[in-house]
């Protein structure tokens, strides 16, 4: 940010001091001290799963705070909101401290200050507070991203940010030196590029928490690779036992021919029998000879013999391989089930609503539509729309020049509009909506449209097309050129937009997931940008087809049907051939013509029999595609091309078969688009209702006795401690530790939650915090200590508000023991020996 940034800031809060002074009748009061890490306990470092897990927690906490901040900016003067702002700074400070990140832990406890002392003082929220918190949760974030990159906190304005939040908590603030972290090098910015307000902005419901797994996106990634690659070794396997199939009729055939060879011996033995009766019937003068034949006979019975005894056990042999063939076929089903079932439930596990996508477009849109002086209003349709976690985070960018491009070049300044007979305030809509397996995001505003003519003109400038040919081309054809690299028809450049680097890096980002981008335009009216991208690239069902004596894969989701027609059925356009179906025509597109890429052999001759047709549609759009053979379904991994063919057109991955043949997969929506072309929020955070109770309030309340426990002695088992935090890290950080200490612990993230716990087990001791939604930490209190069941339940209370008054009043509710965070192991580990005696 530029020096004249912060002087004007640094003015505005020092009239705003003065403001305050002169306002209210209370008399000045030290703000509480910042909390500081103990000598010893600075000295550890958090483990990496735990800082994994705050970065993810502060991260979400901070979006929440940009949204809470938005709309204070409207309604400045609401107390709940005001509220909700405190105790999510409150939650972050206590996280922030348990990973001993004591920079953030100082921003977040001033800030918390800022927003306690106005209330207190029953100020609303002005346009330079508003200003200071979003110029805060700026470098929170940006600590946080040097948190997660570099395992350690850069800064960029931190120390400014201290001192203008220093500067707002009184003249007596008692300040304390602040580990200091690194500052990040300068990156060069243009100037006031952060801006801070725009007019209204649409606000949209907000997540509601639930119970989730998190895992991360690398972990996930691999699971769905392998569950993906086992129903590939699932169609390899079957492959096999096919094969293996095919031996059974064979020795079906070998057994036929051993029997009629056993039966040529018996007959043989048979004749011999009759041969020996002769002979002993005739001359005794030749006894040799009869020994001799008996000898014989007696050698073929026993071949006979070992030859009946070998078909017996070939019988059951092959009954043994039919019986196996039985169980493979049995068991390669429930392989195939199961595989099925695991990756659909990965699918499922990766797809979250795409409203984490779009409502983070709320705040860059208040600052550009400020930078521009233009009143904007978001409305965002379609925010229950699922998609992909990761092709989110991949739109996102993309998505972003697109609305700046809307709000710099589409929306028109306040005077042009009222003139054009429009609402001052602009409209930019952005609508999700899924279409099969596909995900359609669209960005549209109530501008001026996309001038073709200039277009035009700015194509023959730079040569790209000569007069003649650029007013021949179609008005799509020429939006085409907006997304050529370098082209742009802004007259002026911007620090936001109009330097042609724009639409073609988006379209190139969209064509790696896999998608494509349309425009759509019409002039004073309205333009849209239309992104289409998968809802997740994995296995999908596809049809092999033979193209050129080379296999390709359509997906199944994109088929209306496959059939085949004579050549009396071809009807001959002005534009080509189409086909009748169904009372409608529709365009054929002769593949063999269309995919050039490695061209094998002698194209398929015409077919008396007739021409294999597959029917595919997109957005309402139908082709007729002629291949030259329809081959079969089968389930298909889609893998990259990698960078070299990642640009070959018509084709959005690749594939290998059971058979370890390669299969191209066509892109059924850029074939239909390109080959028809050319032929023819009202953001709201909708938290828990939570009140935050003042002092006053919480000392006015009604005390409960005080709870007198005594020590339990535990022997043969470990002792089971509930502990209830609602903030995650503070969960984790304290459920590590005392596993590792011998106890066994269960977690609640708020006082309802920890009720349900205590109906369910018997606990030895509960570790709360006090400022909780639904139940508070007073509130679960009160509860526990008027049922007979844990009047003598040991409570801890664990919290980052340090006042004498609320531990005395915790204390007459039934409270233990008090302990402030930051804290030090051993001594928590002290506070449970008081009340445990635990020895295995």
């Amino acid at each position: 940010m530029s020096q004249k940034f912060y002087d004007e800031t640094a003015q505005l809060i020092s009239s705003f001091v003065s403001q305050m002074k002169g306002k209210t009748d209370l008399p000045p009061k030290a703000a509480a001290p910042a909390p500081s890490i103990r000598e010893d306990e600075a000295k550890k470092l958090p483990s990496e799963q735990m800082l994994q897990i705050f970065i993810l927690e502060a991260r979400e906490y901070a979006e929440d705070v940009n949204f809470i901040l938005m709309k204070l900016e409207k309604t400045p003067e609401d107390p709940e909101l005001a509220e909700q702002l405190m105790r999510m700074l409150h939650t972050l400070k206590g996280s922030s401290s348990m990973v001993y990140q004591e920079p953030l832990e100082k921003l977040f406890h001033y800030s918390e200050t800022l927003v306690e002392n106005l209330q207190k003082q029953g100020q609303s929220f002005t346009a330079d507070n508003i200003d200071l918190l979003f110029a805060m949760v700026d470098e929170v974030e940006f600590m946080l991203t040097s948190l997660a990159d570099h395992k350690k906190l850069k800064t960029q304005n931190y120390e400014q940010l201290l001192e203008r939040l220093q500067s707002l908590q009184g003249a007596e603030a008692v300040i304390e030196k602040a580990v200091t972290p690194e500052k990040a090098e300068p990156e060069p910015i243009l100037p006031d590029e952060y801006v801070t307000v725009t007019d209204e902005i649409e606000t949209t419901p907000a997540r509601t928490p639930d119970t989730h797994i998190r895992m991360q996106v690398k972990q996930m990634d691999q699971l769905l690779n392998e569950a993906a690659e086992l129903v590939i070794n699932n169609n390899q396997f079957k492959t096999q036992i096919d094969r293996f199939k095919n031996f059974l009729p064979r020795l079906d055939l070998e057994k036929k021919n051993l029997q009629t060879v056993l039966g040529q011996l018996d007959k043989i033995v048979h004749e011999q029998d009759r041969i020996l009766l002769l002979v002993k019937s005739g001359s005794q003068s030749i006894p040799t000879i009869e020994e001799s034949q008996k000898v014989y006979f007696d050698n073929v019975k026993r071949v006979v013999e070992h030859l009946q005894k070998f078909q017996t056990n070939f019988t059951q042999a092959l009954q043994g391989i039919k019986d196996s063939g039985k169980f493979y076929d049995e068991q390669l089903q429930k392989i195939s089930r199961l595989s099925n079932q695991i990756h659909d439930e990965i699918i499922q596990a990766r797809l979250v609503p795409i409203s984490i996508l779009l409502q983070r477009f709320h705040r860059p849109l208040r600052d550009i539509a400020r930078k521009f002086g233009k009143k904007i209003k978001l409305f965002i349709e379609g925010e229950s729309t699922e998609i992909d976690r990761v092709m989110a985070e991949e739109l996102y960018e993309p998505m972003l020049h697109i609305l700046r491009n809307a709000i710099d070049h589409g929306i028109e300044p306040p005077e042009q509009r009222r003139k054009a007979g429009k609402a001052e305030e602009g409209l930019i809509k952005i609508s999700a909506v899924q279409e099969r397996n596909t995900i359609s995001i669209s960005v549209e505003d109530d501008g001026r449209g996309i001038d073709v003519d200039a277009i035009r003109r700015r194509v023959v400038e730079l040569k790209l097309l000569t007069p003649e040919l650029a007013d021949k081309r179609t008005t799509q054809e020429m939006y085409e050129f907006l997304m050529y690299p370098g082209f742009s028809t802004a007259a002026q450049l911007s620090s936001l937009s109009g330097r042609g680097i724009g639409l073609d890096v988006v379209r190139n980002q969209v064509q790696k997931l896999k998608g494509d981008l349309r425009i759509y335009s019409q002039i004073g009216k309205f333009s849209r940008f239309t992104i289409r991208v998968p809802i997740s690239i994995t296995v999908i069902q596809s049809i092999l087809v033979e193209i050129n004596k080379n296999l390709y894969a359509i997906p199944l989701m994109q088929v209306e049907e496959t059939l085949s027609i004579g050549p009396e059925n071809l009807i001959l356009k002005e534009s080509g051939f189409v086909i009748r179906q169904r009372g409608s025509e529709i365009p054929v597109i002769k593949m063999s013509d269309l995919m050039t890429l490695a061209r094998s052999g002698e194209q398929s001759a015409s077919r008396a029999s007739g021409y294999p047709i597959i029917i595919v549609q997109d957005e309402g759009r139908k082709a007729a595609l002629l291949v030259d053979k329809i081959l079969h379904r089968e389930e298909i991994l889609i893998k990259s091309l990698g960078q070299i063919l990642q640009r070959v057109k018509f084709v959005m991955g690749g594939s290998i078969l059971a058979d370890g043949r390669v299969v191209l997969v066509l892109d059924v929506p850029q074939i239909v688009f390109s080959t028809l072309r050319l032929k023819e929020k009202d953001v709201a955070l909708k938290m828990e209702d939570v009140k935050r109770l003042e002092e006053e309030v919480i000392l006015s309340r009604k005390p409960v006795k005080e709870s007198v426990v005594e020590k339990r002695r535990i022997r043969g088992r470990k002792p089971l401690v509930l502990v209830v935090d609602d903030s995650l890290s503070v969960r984790k950080f304290l459920s590590g530790m005392l596993s590792k200490h011998g106890y066994e612990v269960e977690v609640a993230k708020s006082g309802s939650a920890a009720m349900e716990w205590l109906n369910q087990k018997e606990f030895d001791l509960m570790i709360t915090d006090l400022e909780m939604p639904q139940i508070s930490g007073y509130e679960l209190i009160e509860q526990i200590r008027s049922d007979a069941r844990w009047e003598k339940l040991p409570v801890i209370v664990l919290t980052g508000r340090a006042s004498k008054q609320i531990e005395q009043h915790i204390t007459r509710l039934g409270a233990n023991e008090f302990v402030v965070k930051p804290f030090k192991e051993s001594d928590l580990l002290e506070k449970l020996g008081q009340y445990i005696d635990y020895r295995m």
